[in-house]
């Protein structure tokens, strides 16, 4: 049998939540408003699946561009190059400097 190659593979403790954070998530979460240029963290919420970002963007540092829906346009600079990513709010938090 072959190996799978989804998109959540090899993501066992990376894609878990302590056991006290199971449950609802706060309604702050859900109602924050980020402005555009704004520094978030991307912090991915197992337990909502819609709009999560991949796994390699995990605790990475991005820029807000814009909203897309209820959804946030983020940009993270890479090497080269800087990527695209689209993230629903439960993924994100603020970056405090």
């Amino acid at each position: 049998m072959g190996k799978s190659q989804g998109l959540r593979r090899k993501s066992r403790a990376a894609l878990t939540k302590k056991v006290r954070e199971r449950g609802k998530i706060p309604l702050t979460r859900l109602l924050t408003e980020y402005k555009e240029g704004e520094k978030v963290i991307i912090k991915i919420d197992p337990a909502i699946h819609k709009g999560m970002p991949h796994k390699r963007f995990a605790g990475q540092v991005a820029t807000v561009v814009a909203k897309r829906g209820k959804a946030y346009v983020l940009e993270i600079p890479q090497t080269k190059i800087v990527k695209t990513i689209i993230a629903l709010p439960q993924h994100i938090r603020k970056h405090v400097d």
